[in-house]
Formats: C-alpha cells, structure tokens, sequence
C-alpha cells in the first residue's frame, strides 16, 4: 500500500481566489510559480481530490501565464486541456486542445499557457503505477517523459471531467465520502482504466474458447472467493496478469456480459444481503458508500433495477 506522498488525508476540496500566488499554494503538496502574462484581474478555480496515492485536479484560470516547478516526490502527471482559447507550450512545443502531456512529477516542464484555460491534471505515485503496470504486463517508458499523446476522437476528458463533477455533488451530500477505502479505491481504479487505453493501448492475440473461458473461470473465483471486498476490474486484472480488454474480450465471449457488469452485480447483491441482514442500524447511503458506490442516485437506479424495489424498500423489510 503506497501511503499519500503529500501528506494530506483523502479529501476534496475547493478553491476559487482572484491571487494567482494563492492559487498556486493551493495546488496540494506542489511547489510551483505562476507568472501571468495577459492584462486584467486573475480569476481562479481549482477543484482537487485525494485519494490514496492518486491526486486529480481541474484547474480553470482566466490569464495567459507562465507555469514552472514541481508536483510531490515520487509522483507522474498527466495533463489535458479541457477547454482553452489557444494551444499550450511546453518546452517550446505547442500542445493543442486534444492532447495529453505526461510528465515527471520532480521537475516539471515549463508551459506557457494561454487565457481562460479549464485544464485537468492527475497525479500518480511512481511506484504504485509501475506495479500496476507490471500486473497488465503493459510496457511504458518513464526515461522518455515528458511525452505528449494524441487524444484524437477519444472522450477521456469528458469522463474524468464527469467523474470529478460526480463526486464534488456526492461529497457536499454525504460527510466524509473518500473516508470509505472502497471508493477511493474505485475513484483511482476509474482514472486508471482512463488514462491506461490512452498511455498503453491493449494489444493482443485472439484467444481460444477454452482459453477465453479458463480466465474467466480464474476471474470469477477470485472474485466470488473475495464477497467480501469492493473489487474493481483493475483487482481482477492484476490477479489473474490480464489487460482489461483482453479481459473484457473473455467476459463477453464466454458469458455475455462485461466484467464491469458482473463486479458491479455482486457489490450491488452484497449490498443486499448487508440491508437485509445486519443487525447494526447502517442507513442504505453509509451501505452504499462501503460498497464503493458513490453516485447515488445511479446506485438507487442500479439497485431497483437489479433487484425491483428500492434500497429502501430493502431495509424496510429486515
């Protein structure tokens, strides 16, 4: 277990300053300077999340301005544009909209950024991304970083956007919402599947169907044998030494169904059992949260489906 390298406890947090100085400290366990460069009053918002050895940020600034310095020790950036009226510089290289830039976190490249820039960046502890790169046998290069990737036509942005947005509206309803390890462990493991298909694109040989079929005979072993735990697909993964395409290709060939799918059924069940069985007077929102789902209203939608009748109906009946 990789603790937090910056010393800050798994929170979000949310800050909106007209000090471009102020807005800079705020960037948790980073040390970097902002110098600006267009006319006019600074406006800035950031929105940070912790969670265990992963930080995502979105960063929106009103002004042209030159950025330099360092995240925390130990950690690997990955940075998009989500909106800005012109492209980045860094070192010199002009990076537009539809680009990822991924840097080491010790010493970041200068970039020069343009006005009314909406930028979101995540940083991963080094040593727990090399592991789980390890365990998808996935082959990534740190001696050629900073490097800047193509985007193209994928949505990442969106979802990692989305995924941010998701929780910041979950949080101001539930106290301490990352307090939970199961939803810190989703929140990174959601990130990760992300920013893996764009920085190490699965690629691998069919397999046969008596192969296809004994991974996921091992997946749903591990996975019924651990009831107890919120597993994610990145769990799953790195148990059996698969990508998650490749085993996403063997879930749907052998039983119709994504991997995704089938983890979230078992939680939502575990879910189920919980209400119905505990004695102790957990609410459906304090279950729920256990079990790692964090968007509630998608968990209520998800539960009634599944099961037709509502979390609450559930408890009820214990």
């Amino acid at each position: 277990m990789v603790r937090p390298a910056w010393g800050i406890p798994s929170t979000i947090r949310h800050f909106h300053t007209h000090d471009i100085d102020q807005h800079a400290r705020n960037m948790g366990g980073w040390q970097v300077r902002y110098d600006q460069l267009s006319p006019g009053r600074f406006e800035g918002e950031l929105i940070e999340l912790h969670a265990g050895w992963m930080q995502l940020m979105r960063d929106r600034t009103n002004q042209s301005m030159l950025k330099s310095g360092s995240a925390w020790k130990g950690a690997i950036t990955f940075s998009m544009p989500l909106n800005a009226s012109g492209p980045l510089f860094c070192a010199g290289h002009p990076i537009h909209e539809h680009g990822l830039l991924v840097a080491h976190g010790d010493h970041l490249p200068d970039l020069r950024v343009p006005e009314n820039l909406d930028l979101l960046s995540v940083a991963v502890d080094i040593e727990a991304l090399e592991r789980l790169l390890e365990h998808q046998e996935v082959a990534f290069r740190f001696t050629d970083l900073p490097k800047c990737y193509r985007l193209g036509g994928t949505c990442v942005q969106i979802e990692l956007a989305n995924l941010l947005d998701e929780l910041v509206c979950a949080d101001q309803g539930h106290e301490a919402l990352l307090s939970y390890e199961a939803i810190r462990h989703g929140v990174r493991d959601a990130v990760m599947v992300q920013l893996l298909d764009l920085v190490a694109p699965d690629q691998f040989a069919g397999l046969s169907p008596t192969a296809r079929k004994r991974m996921v005979d091992r997946a749903r072993e591990y996975a019924l044998g651990h009831l107890d735990e919120p597993l994610s697909i990145l769990d799953l993964c790195s148990h059996i030494g698969a990508s998650r395409r490749k085993l996403q290709y063997c879930f749907q060939e052998t039983l119709g169904i994504n991997p995704v799918a089938y983890l979230r059924a078992l939680r939502l069940n575990a879910v189920r059992r919980e209400l119905r069985e505990r004695q102790e007077a957990y609410g459906v929102q304090e279950v729920a949260a256990r079990w790692g789902f964090w968007h509630l209203s998608r968990f209520a939608s998800d539960y009634r489906t599944l099961f037709g009748e509502s979390p609450s109906q559930t408890l009820q009946r214990r």
